[in-house]
C-alpha cells in the first residue's frame, strides 16, 4: 500500500514512518560473505550467517582499527575520521560508536572532541556539570554526545516526561514546537532542583548545554548501527583483503576514487592486475592463477569493448594464443587494440607486437583477417610510463602503479606528508603531494576569483580552499594535469567535518 501522506499525518493516525536507505557498504559486505560462504558452506548455511558470526573482540580488527587502516571500510575511511580513529585508539565497536558522534561539527568546533580524546587516553580527569550526571554521561567522559543522553537528563534528573522529552529531542533535530520550549525549560529547572538537588545555576548550565546540543545531536542507536557495520567492514578487510578490497572496487569504491583503493591493495602485498582475457569477469574479482591471490579489474571497463566482446571472451577463454583470441572472440580491430594496450593479454606477447599483429593490412569490412601470416609477437615491451599513459587513457586510471610513484624521488626531498596525516595536524603547516581529482572556481564577494580543490594522494584525498591572492600567484600550475604540490595550513571550518588545507604554496612536479 502506497501513502501520499507526510511525517505528520502519518503519525497522527497512528502510524509509524521509516526511511529505508540503500547503503553501498552492505552490499560489499554481502559480496565478501557470498565469497567465504561458497568456501565453506560447511560452516555457513547461508552468506548472512558469515556476518553475523563474526567476533566482536577480534585483535587483528582492533589493531587494523585502532591505527587507522580502515580505507574502504564503512564509515570510517576519510581522512580526518582515521585521524581521529587513531587519536582515540578505538578498538571496539563501542569506541567506534562514540567516534562515529564525536566526528561531527559541533563537537569538531566546540573543543568536545579534544576534551573526549584527552580524557579516553587518561591524560585528563573525567568532570561532571554536577555528579547526578555521572550514570547517564559516564560512558562518554561527562560529555553529551547522544540524543538519548538528552532524553534521561531530561526525564530522570528534570523531571520531564518520556513524551514531553521527545518534544526537547524534536527541538533538536529542528522542529520548533513554540512556545511549548519555554514550558519544558521551566519544568526542567523545577525539577531538577526538586528531584535532582541541582541547584538553579547548575540545572541553567545543564539547559544551556543540552540547548547547544541542538548543533550536533546523533541518535546513539543510529551511531550504533552504523558502528556495526564499520566493523563488520574492518574484520572482513582484516581477514580476507583481496576479496573485500575486490568487492569495494566492484561497486565502484566510496569516499575515494579507484586509484586510492588500488594503492591501498597494493599497499597491503596484494597483486593489481589489469584487464585480462583469462582472469577478468565484467567487473572488479579475484583470481588464484597461481594460488595467491590477484584482483583483476573488470572488462567492463575498457574503454570501446562492448558487452558482445565482453561476453565472447569469458565464454571462450582460456586463449593460449593471441591467435586464438582473435579466432574465437572476433573483436573490432579498436577493441582487440585496446585490450592489448592496457595488458589485456599479457603473457601472450608484449604490447607492441600485438599492436602491430592487429594493425595489418588485408581486413575486411572492418574485421580482423583470419589467414593473414601471424606476426611475431615477442619483442620489447612498452616503458611503464607508456603503460601508465595509456591506462589513463583507456581506464581512466592507471594499474600499474600510482602516477605520484613516478616522482618518489622527488618527493623524498620535500617533506611532504600524507593526506591523512595533514587531516590530524589542526592549525600546522603542511606539504601535501597530490593528483587534482577536481576543481571549481568561485567569485568572492568582491568579485575576485577563488578556488576550491579536491587532490588525492596514495593514502587518500584531502579538500584545498584557494584564497584570491595565492590564486592569482599559482593560477598557471593548476591549469595543468601534472601531480601538484601544496603547502599551507590546515584548518576546521564551522559547519565541516572534513578538515582542509589552506593552500599558500603551489607548485608543479616535473619529470627529472
Amino acid at each position: 500500500m502506497i501513502t501520499a501522506m507526510n511525517l505528520d499525518s502519518v503519525e497522527k493516525i497512528g502510524l509509524v514512518k521509516i526511511d529505508l536507505l540503500g547503503i553501498r557498504g552492505l552490499t560489499v559486505l554481502g559480496d565478501v560473505a557470498s565469497a567465504i560462504h561458497s568456501w565453506r558452506r560447511v560452516d555457513y548455511p547461508n552468506p548472512l550467517a558469515v556476518l553475523e558470526d563474526i567476533p566482536t573482540d577480534d585483535e587483528p580488527t582492533a589493531e587494523l582499527v585502532s591505527a587507522g587502516r580502515t580505507i574502504g571500510c564503512f564509515q570510517i575511511e576519510s581522512p580526518g575520521m582515521r585521524a581521529t580513529l587513531k587519536s582515540v585508539a578505538a578498538r571496539s565497536v563501542e569506541d567506534i560508536i562514540c567516534t562515529l558522534a564525536l566526528y561531527r561539527p559541533g563537537p569538531l568546533k566546540g573543543g568536545y572532541r579534544e576534551v573526549f580524546i584527552r580524557r579516553q587516553r587518561g591524560l585528563e580527569p573525567t568532570a561532571y556539570l554536577h555528579p547526578a550526571l555521572e550514570p547517564i554521561l559516564c560512558e562518554s567522559h561527562g560529555i553529551v554526545l547522544y540524543q538519548e543522553q538528552v532524553l534521561r537528563i531530561a526525564s530522570a534528573l528534570g523531571g520531564l516526561s518520556l513524551p514531553e522529552a521527545e518534544l526537547l529531542r524534536r527541538a533538536m533535530t529542528h522542529f520548533d514546537p513554540g512556545k511549548q520550549m519555554q514550558e519544558l525549560r521551566s519544568k526542567f529547572l523545577a525539577g531538577a532542583g526538586e528531584l535532582s538537588g541541582i541547584p538553579l545555576e547548575t540545572a541553567e548550565k545543564l539547559w544551556e548545554l543540552m540547548a547547544a546540543f541542538a548543533g550536533y545531536g546523533f541518535p546513539k542507536a543510529h551511531a550504533a548501527s552504523y558502528a556495526l557495520t564499520a566493523w563488520r567492514s574492518a574484520w572482513c578487510k582484516a581477514h580476507f583483503p583481496a576479496e573485500f578490497l575486490a568487492a569495494v572496487l566492484a561497486n565502484w569504491g566510496g569516499y575515494y576514487s579507484q586509484r586510492v583503493y588500488l594503492n591501498e591493495a597494493r599497499r597491503l602485498g596484494l597483486t593489481v592486475r589489469p584487464p585480462h582475457v583469462n582472469h577478468s569477469l565484467n567487473e572488479f574479482s579475484v583470481s588464484y592463477p597461481g594460488g595467491e591471490a590477484v584482483l583483476y579489474m573488470g572488462l567492463d571497463q575498457v574503454r570501446d569493448l562492448t558487452h558482445r566482446t565482453i561476453n565472447r571472451i569469458i565464454d571462450h577463454r582460456p586463449f593460449h594464443t593471441f591467435e586464438s583470441f582473435l579466432q574465437q572472440v572476433d573483436p573490432r580491430p579498436q577493441e582487440a587494440e585496446n585490450l592489448a594496450a592496457v595488458g589485456g593479454f599479457s603473457g601472450l606477447g608484449s604490447i607492441p607486437a600485438l599492436i602491430a599483429r592487429i594493425r595489418q593490412p588485408g581486413r575486411s569490412r572492418g574485421q580482423l583477417s583470419l589467414f593473414d601470416q601471424p606476426a611475431e609477437v615477442e619483442g620489447e615491451d612498452w616503458t611503464l610510463e607508456q603503460r601508465i599513459t595509456a591506462q589513463q587513457e583507456l581506464l581512466q586510471i592507471s594499474i600499474d602503479a600510482h602516477p605520484l610513484e613516478l616522482y618518489a624521488d622527488q618527493l623524498a626531498k620535500m617533506a611532504v606528508v600524507s593526506t591523512v596525516d595533514a587531516a590530524g595536524m589542526d592549525g600546522e603547516t603542511v606539504r601535501v603531494a597530490g593528483i587534482r581529482q577536481s576543481m571549481r572556481r568561485s567569485r568572492t564577494g568582491r568579485g575576485e576569483w577563488m578556488a576550491f580543490l579536491s587532490m588525492e594522494d596514495m593514502e587518500g584525498m584531502l579538500d584545498v580552499v584557494i584564497f584570491p591572492q595565492t590564486y592569482q600567484r599559482f593560477r598557471q600550475d593548476l591549469q595543468e594535469p601534472a601531480p601538484l604540490v601544496i603547502e599551507g595550513v590546515m584548518e576546521t571550518a564551522e559547519g565541516r567535518e572534513e578538515p582542509y588545507l589552506r593552500a599558500e604554496r603551489i607548485w608543479r612536479l616535473e619529470r627529472q
